[in-house]
């Protein structure tokens, strides 16, 4: 064990089943990603919501970043190892005593990046230089303003940072971290510029602005638990700081900001929000395919295990599971097997490749996750103090090529998550493909006064516009920076923010889609009893019309109800429901075409009036004429009323807690033109529930049951 706490002959080390040494973390990263995405994102979310973050150094994860940063109405208490305290002073006071003994060291008694040449003693007032110079960013008018990092953001930063430091290689005492600790737990949070870092020598611009409310400086701000803004002095006394400000000591402003943390931290939340929105994803496309009346084939495990990667693996047996018994799956079964020309062999590709498409965006980001959290966990400062070999090390560990790039990939994915999101969306709303659903998921009585979710679909196709747009790297727009010292950097702040806005439009298409899944599934259950409505109708006005002739003998009519009712069955509802006995409709036409086909087979008894299937036609559709309106719009009224014929299939599937929640706990309903309620109304209520993280249990619920695998291929 060395002075400073940390064993540095076994970090990223482990031994395998076959005692080979990993050396080079390969293992420790493969055993990262072991076992179901699924169960991960569980763990993430329960990591999420604990009271008590504690913290020593090596062991942070991007669940506790987000309890940290994120707590809304719950009070998180951040807690330090003190175990970590030998370490952080053994290199504090390896940095005081290499001054005393006139030692040369970077940042210590040198200048700083391409004027490193420079030469100083006076070490306390190179570091409080170092906090005045990188105070270089740009608010605007206030602490609120659109040039200020989040408030989470920052809280994360600081979370991370604490971690860095807490394992003693930084030369940084204590109670610096101890202050900056009390800070988050009195929801203290110091004000940073949202732009003005490269991430390379780290977030230098944003974390002085910490520093710089440690030191008290003058322009430095903070916002309290009620938004209010605080001076230094008003910051320290909330927080309960007593020590005062802290005068830095030689390399201390150093610790503080030449690290990763902001890109890391922020990197962190978004990642959170991505993992549960690609289960989102995935459980969003299996509801596509029951309300689409799609056929479960496409989750067969043998498909995806011929094709070895385990995120398609993974999200087919997402799929299969929630379809496993589904209501709307043995429905669309049975009409397949009825008519098998009624719709295409195949469902088309965003439904049947959805596995396939969703498969490569959970490996990036799970990878991207793992990427982000041994960030978080990594010394990543410069110069490393070696306490153990009395040394400094002057490397670049500061460069956040791996959060750039884990953004980057990132937010590829979300992108190509969005653009399978549209697809289906377009599917579902176009009656050319949607297999029986109304034009634009129009629920109203009248569809020439009622549009559904057509602004709904151009607004899809803009949010998908602007984040295919933001699916281009940032990390091939380095620029040369410090006087050609940062000639590389890694922009992973800048990353991180473009994937939070890509999160975001990723939650306003989520949220309009399941929307128009919920108005789908709705649609599907009126189908159900409008369709019964009609069959009824049908059924009973065809056996008191074409069953006897006019002196009460048994008519040869009697035998067309059977494909009367096939008729019925074959036809969409919503293509007549408006008004069923239009004769520029399809219902009627095609039931006088079932009478005319067996007027014809009807022979020489056509020539007698009284057994003539011709002469029924009228009679029959005059009583349809009479009670088919009537039936339809009793069976609409049942259903609004909430007395139907027949109950929603949906409440037997197990994508009802999805669904559950946005109309009942989220208080959504049928979107009609009849109706003042706008979708936007609607879709804002999804959108705030997914900000807020109430998703989550729905989105979980749906898959409790699962065990991790695939059906048995059988």
């Amino acid at each position: 064990m060395a002075e400073n706490g940390f064993d540095a002959s076994n970090l990223c080390m482990s031994v395998d089943q076959n005692g080979t040494t990993d050396m080079l973390g390969w293992g420790v990263a493969a055993e990262a990603i072991k076992g179901s995405h699924l169960e991960e994102v569980r763990r993430m979310v329960e990591e999420c919501r604990r009271t008590v973050v504690r913290i020593g150094g090596d062991s942070l994860t991007i669940g506790q970043v987000v309890a940290a940063a994120t707590a809304k109405g719950v009070a998180v208490e951040v807690e330090v190892e003190e175990a970590a305290r030998v370490g952080v002073k053994a290199s504090s006071d390896w940095v005081m005593e290499s001054m005393n003994k006139g030692t040369d060291s970077y940042g210590v008694t040198t200048g700083f990046g391409a004027t490193s040449h420079r030469r100083t003693k006076q070490g306390g007032d190179l570091q409080k230089e170092l906090i005045r110079f990188l105070n270089a960013g740009i608010f605007g008018n206030g602490t609120e303003t659109i040039h200020t990092l989040p408030k989470s953001a920052t809280r994360a930063a600081m979370l991370v940072r604490i971690n860095t430091l807490l394992q003693g290689y930084s030369g940084i005492r204590f109670e610096i971290l101890e202050a900056m600790t009390k800070l988050l737990n009195h929801n203290i949070t110091p004000c940073l510029p949202l732009r003005g870092t490269i991430t390379a020598s780290g977030d230098l611009v944003p974390l002085s602005y910490i520093a710089g409310l440690l030191t008290g400086r003058p322009n430095s701000k903070a916002v309290g638990p009620n938004s209010e803004v605080l001076t230094p002095e008003q910051a320290f006394k909330m927080a309960q700081i007593e020590s005062g400000f802290f005068e830095l000591q030689p390399k201390e402003g150093l610790a503080l900001v030449n690290g990763t943390a902001v890109g890391a931290g922020l990197a962190s939340i978004v990642l959170f929000e991505a993992n549960v929105l690609v289960v989102l994803s995935e459980v969003l496309s299996a509801i596509f395919a029951e309300v689409m009346q799609g056929k479960a084939e496409f989750t067969d495990h043998l498909t995806h295990k011929l094709k070895h990667h385990p995120g398609q693996i993974e999200a087919a047996a997402i799929m299969e599971h929630i379809l496993d018994g589904s209501s709307y799956i043995k429905t669309a079964q049975k009409l397949h097997e009825i008519d098998p020309l009624q719709k295409p062999k195949q469902d088309r590709y965003a439904l049947r490749t959805s596995p396939q498409w969703l498969g490569p965006q959970i490996e990036v980001i799970r990878y991207s996750t793992k990427s982000i959290e041994r960030e978080i966990n990594s010394v990543n400062d410069n110069p490393l103090i070696d306490v153990s070999r009395n040394k400094a090390l002057h490397g670049g560990n500061f460069q956040g090529t791996p959060i750039g790039v884990s953004m980057d990939n990132t937010r590829l994915a979300i992108s190509a998550i969005g653009k399978l999101m549209f697809a289906q969306f377009s599917e579902l709303v176009n009656d050319f493909y949607n297999n029986g659903l109304p034009s634009n998921l129009s629920g109203g009585r009248n569809p020439s006064l009622d549009y559904g979710f057509k602004g709904a679909e151009v607004a899809m196709a803009a949010y998908c516009s602007e984040l295919q747009y933001l699916a281009n790297p940032v990390t091939t727009h380095v620029q040369c920076a410090e006087q050609h010292n940062q000639d590389v950097n890694s922009l992973g702040l800048i990353s991180s923010r473009k994937t939070a806005e890509a999160v975001e439009l990723l939650k306003l298409m989520s949220a309009t889609y399941l929307v128009a899944l919920c108005q789908a599934i709705d649609l599907r259950h009126l189908e159900e009893n409008l369709k019964h409505a009609v069959k009824s109708t049908i059924s009973l006005v065809a056996r008191k019309v074409l069953t006897m002739g006019a002196n009460g003998e048994l008519h040869p009519s009697r035998f067309c109800e059977k494909d009367l009712i096939r008729v019925v069955e074959r036809e969409y509802i919503f293509a007549y429901a408006d008004d069923p006995c239009s004769s520029n409709y399809p219902l009627m036409q095609k039931l006088r075409q079932v009478l005319v086909d067996h007027a014809l087979l009807n022979g020489e008894k056509e020539e007698n009036t009284t057994s003539s299937i011709f002469h029924k036609i009228g009679a029959f559709e005059e009583e349809l004429k009479a009670h088919l309106p009537k039936e339809v719009e009793k069976a609409r009224a049942e259903l609004e009323n909430e007395n139907p014929a027949t109950k929603n299939q949906i409440k037997s599937c197990r994508s009802y807690p999805l669904y559950k929640f946005v109309r009942e706990e989220l208080g959504t309903g049928l979107l009609t033109g009849e109706k003042i309620r706008s979708p936007g109304e609607e879709f804002d209520k999804v959108y705030t529930a997914l900000s807020d993280g109430k998703i989550i249990d729905p989105l979980l619920e749906c898959l409790k049951d699962w065990n991790g695998s695939p059906l048995p291929i059988s």
